[in-house]
């Protein structure tokens, strides 16, 4: 698609590009077993043990969500062949959990490792919404005077599929299962690893044996009552429980009364980086709408498949608002609405004061006379909605440290993957993939191929472990600070928000996309467009992007510049100067 359709696209979604509530569906996985405990069994009738076996190298992953479970798959597979134990904090990874209420959009990045694995790759295209480029979208004005304009058609590209968190999870879940059950019919696949996953755990500590593996020792989560503890033993211990990962935590924060061992030495280059963004500090919540309700007057029928931004009437800088709805595949599914605003929104103020459901709808129905919300949502829902506590945006983090190793036999490590390395908000749509681009780098570190290309390394494979997680941190964390440069400026401003700051931050980094647009066009792609524009283009490393985006800046500080010195006769410094520091205030504010 054009690059021209692609910034309109970005001005006209505002809040849809962002958190959303999949809809509820009833599912208890197989593969998570109830106890947990010593001598308990997984759907596949595997013994759950404290003590890893003997025979093979032994995994602890802390994380059941995507990237956890990605992980899981990578490293019971050949040639690792890991025997896995991962824990995870919630009764179900699966399950709906309002904290984690949105939709990934698995680009061609992320499916780099979606599609080592035929079946999640099979799973992904059957329950995912595909979206092959920006378009089918529809923008629909407050005043139902206004007529609803007709959908931007999608655009031709390769194929991205919006899938909820739930259901991205379930579908992994099911590929292990199938996994561990093919394992147990074929006595072939037996060097696969086995895959045990243990929800109500808390990570608590780690702490490193005499004979060189690592013991974590977990929480019991299920009944605060009961404060039961349980250790696993592992050769490899994987953080991917998120942005407050407790695995990240433990080695950036050690206790000041316990003993300084090889885990804990080294706690600086584990603690986090941190930078907000136009966006950091939002605050979401979600309305259900029901699957195809209409849109009046006319009644238009809304499709599961299709954007909707639904604008309100009211345009002051607390009370103007927009609905965002992503695609969903099923079109028996709920149509979960993002409202997304500054803290000091009325929507906040209205939670603050006590309002109840019927105090909100009667809020909503002001600034949206178009809909008829008597008939689209129930009293319940709007109570719930008035109540629900929402989600606020991170700021943009991340950590330097990715990994640290024994020093004794370098075989036995512990390492982080996903938002335990970075995290930001979702404005970039980088999420997910980030997680399972870490995930197929840190598969290609232990097998000795190149990260950056997958292709087989001209040097030898990594004798220990130790050099695997070297290079892996070594290669990835450049791309991980130029993946964070670009959560801070690639988009920050889609979800238009009305106060002042917000407008003149957005006008000025449309100023510079659109600019870059233009200097791309004129000189036949010499000169790269916007860095957001490239981001799905899984060709291109985040360093490159970056990179490249980075030359244009000086190429426009030189040629302004010049253009001073020559209007106004400024001395070629002083000019320089003053260009330099007005584009870096820009820039650096308003994004590239």
């Amino acid at each position: 698609m054009s690059s021209f359709n692609s910034l309109l696209l970005l001005l006209l979604v505002g809040s849809s590009l962002a958190f959303q509530r999949p809809a509820l569906v009833a599912h208890k996985s197989a593969l998570f077993t109830s106890g947990g405990g010593t001598g308990a069994s997984s759907s596949t009738g595997m013994p759950i043990t404290a003590t890893a076996p003997t025979t093979k190298k032994s995994a602890v992953i802390v994380g059941g969500g995507p990237v956890g479970l990605a992980t899981a798959l990578t490293l019971s597979n050949a040639p690792h062949y890991y025997d896995i134990t991962l824990v995870e904090q919630a009764p179900q990874a699966s399950g709906y959990d309002p904290t984690k209420a949105y939709l990934y959009l698995v680009n061609p990045r992320g499916q780099v490792w979606t599609k080592r694995f035929p079946r999640v790759q099979e799973l992904l295209e059957e329950r995912g919404s595909v979206n092959t480029g920006m378009g089918n979208f529809v923008t629909v004005p407050g005043d139902p005077s206004e007529p609803v304009p007709d959908r931007l058609p999608a655009k031709d590209g390769e194929a991205s599929y919006w899938i909820p968190r739930h259901g991205m999870v379930t579908l992994l879940e099911e590929a292990i299962q199938e996994q561990q059950q093919q394992k147990e019919k074929d006595k072939t696949s037996s060097d696969i690893g086995s895959i045990q996953v243990l929800p109500c755990k808390a990570c608590l500590s780690l702490e490193p044996q005499d004979n060189g593996q690592i013991e974590v020792t977990v929480q019991d989560t299920k009944d605060p009552t009961v404060r039961f503890q349980q250790s696993f033993i592992a050769d490899l211990v994987v953080g991917a429980d998120g942005a407050n990962s407790a695995v990240r935590q433990f080695l950036a924060h050690p206790s000041p009364t316990a003993k300084t061992n090889w885990l804990t030495d080294q706690p600086k280059k584990f603690r986090t980086h941190r930078w907000a963004s136009a966006a950091s500090g939002l605050r979401m919540k979600v309305l259900q709408f029901p699957p195809g309700f209409l849109i009046p007057p006319s009644n238009i029928p809304t499709q599961s498949e299709t954007i909707y931004a639904i604008r309100s009437v009211n345009t002051g800088p607390k009370d103007y608002i927009s609905l965002g709805l992503l695609p969903v595949k099923d079109t028996n599914f709920v149509r979960p609405t993002n409202v997304i605003t500054r803290p000091n929104h009325d929507v906040w103020k209205l939670q603050q004061e006590g309002g109840t459901g019927a105090d909100v709808k009667a809020w909503f129905q002001k600034a949206f006379p178009r809909l008829d919300f008597d008939s689209m949502i129930q009293d319940a829902e709007w109570q719930r909605f008035a109540s629900a506590q929402g989600t606020t945006f991170p700021k943009c983090q991340y950590c330097t440290g990715m990994q640290v190793t024994s020093p004794n036999n370098g075989n036995t490590g512990v390492v982080l993957v996903g938002d335990a390395i970075h995290a930001f908000p979702p404005d970039i749509g980088q999420g997910i993939n980030a997680g399972l681009a870490d995930v197929e780098a840190l598969d290609r570190a232990l097998k000795g191929k190149d990260i950056v290309t997958g292709n087989d390394s001209s040097s030898a494979p990594p004798a220990t472990l130790a050099e695997a997680l070297e290079t892996y941190e070594r290669v990835r964390a450049p791309e991980v600070k130029s993946l964070i440069r670009l959560a801070r400026f690639g988009s920050p401003y889609q979800y238009r928000q009305p106060e002042y700051r917000d407008r003149v931050g957005r006008t000025l980094w449309t100023m510079n996309v659109a600019l870059r647009m233009l200097l791309n066009k004129l000189s036949m792609g010499l000169i790269p467009q916007a860095a957001i524009l490239s981001a799905m283009d899984k060709s291109v490393t985040y360093r490159k992007l970056m990179r490249r985006s980075d030359i244009t800046t000086v190429a426009l500080y030189s040629v302004a510049a010049l253009v001073l010195r020559q209007i106004g006769g400024i001395n070629a410094v002083v000019a320089g100067g003053v260009v330099a520091t007005a584009l870096w205030f820009i820039t650096y504010w308003f994004g590239k």
